[in-house]
């Protein structure tokens, strides 16, 4: 566990379990649900990701001496918290919606039990673990809607990400949606992937370091015959005419072709789409419809619903910047919510009532319904009832793992499945539809318990 993540604001989140501890409630064991309360704009719903992220990390959670000394020495935990801290290891159970699920506002989409302090040393690592991961696959999957299987879309190089982590975990929400990106091999190392759908490609530095165009292609497919060129560098059709002499060159000398152009600038949507028209007119006339076409050029949903619309050419659409940084909406206001909690064997609720941030207390449970095979509405209910099928999984148990996470060809499977799910006005990337989440009434009653419970406790400590 990485020491940014475990060291979390020490005045707020550790000064609390501290005080837990020091006043006798380190054994009380507690329920928090991770959810998100808002939709950002424009977006239906939400995909979950960074749930691998989230089990790996509680897994690893420790502290060293040297951590807990630096703790003790400026005064942010006390003797007995320094203590419980070197022994530190989550020992209960974490509920969470398998990764590459579909999710609304207020939907837990983890649970955790265990002791109200421990859990509570984790607050900012899980809400940055949800937000970060499901910023970008809730991102991602507009672009994948948008495209209405007509191209195929791949995500680009992360060079325009804040930074090389939220570069990867870029990469692998598009990989969710079989979207890989050509990021770097580290990455496919990492996850243990192919690089599929990405192929080699001579952009514009390349080409601008020879004599000329023509001489830069020659040079390419030399090394690597099977190459896609950028063939916008001075121009499109100065471009594909020289691409098409070097695969004819290399056709008549027995080579493989170079497998694609890349159109890589533009004024507008419409400029890519007549840029695409002619090159694929050209390419087809000289024999070469094999050659595979990419328009790339700030695209994200609006321009790809934009494209389909036109109709234009084009085997791959690829994106990255307004992916890699969410322009339209780069926040996601995710929160660990205290729901439930046990003293001497007697179970209380715990419950926010400000206005506009209300938490639901009690162990809960998310169901869903279907028609046809396509999600219907949600219930927010207790543990135990039976509204729907349940989303909510066990993967900690005692604090072990129950079974093996899924590798990311599984988690991508599950993902597109749940994708084929969504109703047609849920996929719409321009029109905003609102989804049917009810609470039960069961539920609700113990809200109301909740708030009366509150109320009592105000007016006695007054």
């Amino acid at each position: 566990m990485p020491e940014d993540q475990r060291l979390f604001d020490y005045d707020q989140i550790f000064s609390v379990s501290a005080m837990w501890i020091e006043l006798g409630m380190e054994n009380v064991e507690a329920t928090y649900d991770l959810y998100v309360r808002h939709l950002p704009k424009k977006r239906n719903f939400m995909v979950f990701a960074g749930l691998d992220e989230i089990i790996q990390g509680i897994l690893n959670w420790t502290y060293t001496d040297e951590e807990v000394q630096y703790l003790l020495k400026n005064g942010i935990i006390t003797p007995k918290c320094a203590e419980l801290l070197k022994d530190y290891k989550f020992k209960g159970d974490v509920w969470a919606m398998p990764e590459g699920s579909i999710f609304f506002p207020a939907e837990p989409v983890v649970r955790i039990t265990g002791k109200i302090w421990e859990v509570n040393l984790m607050t900012f690592f899980l809400i940055n673990a949800l937000t970060s991961n499901t910023i970008f696959s809730s991102k991602i999957v507009r672009s994948y809607l948008a495209a209405e299987g007509k191209y195929k879309v791949i995500t680009g190089p992360s060079l325009r990400a804040h930074g090389h982590e939220s570069g990867l975990k870029f990469g692998r929400a598009a990989y969710m949606f079989g979207a890989p990106s050509n990021i770097v091999p580290a990455f496919a190392r990492k996850f243990d992937m192919e690089m599929s759908g990405v192929n080699t490609k001579a952009y514009h530095a390349f080409i601008t370091s020879f004599s000329s165009e023509l001489e830069a292609m020659r040079k390419a497919t030399s090394v690597f015959p099977k190459i896609s060129f950028m063939v916008d560098t001075y121009g499109t059709k100065q471009g594909i005419r020289n691409f098409i002499t070097v695969a004819k060159e290399n056709q008549a000398a027995g080579k493989p072709l170079p497998t694609g152009v890349v159109i890589d600038s533009g004024d507008s949507v419409r400029d890519f789409a007549n840029q695409a028209i002619y090159c694929r007119k050209e390419l087809d006339k000289a024999g070469l419809k094999e050659v595979k076409i990419t328009v790339t050029g700030n695209f994200e949903e609006e321009r790809i619903a934009e494209y389909v619309k036109i109709g234009a050419p084009a085997d791959i659409i690829l994106v990255f910047t307004e992916l890699v940084t969410p322009g339209d909406d780069p926040k996601l206001e995710a929160v660990l919510k205290l729901a439930q909690y046990e003293i001497d064997g007697k179970t209380d609720y715990a419950v926010k009532l400000a206005k506009g941030k209300i938490s639901y207390p009690g162990i809960k449970q998310v169901f869903r319904s279907y028609k046809d095979g396509a999600i219907t509405k949600d219930v927010i209910g207790l543990e135990g009832e039976d509204l729907g099928t349940p989303l909510l999984k066990q993967y900690l148990k005692g604090g072990d793992l129950l079974k093996p996470m899924p590798d990311m060809d599984q988690i991508r499977e599950f993902t597109l499945k749940e994708i084929e799910k969504l109703p047609k006005p849920l996929r719409s990337v321009r029109k905003e539809t609102k989804y049917p989440v009810t609470t039960s009434r069961s539920l609700e009653d113990i809200l109301e318990k909740a708030k009366e419970r509150a109320y009592t406790k105000k007016d006695n400590s007054e």
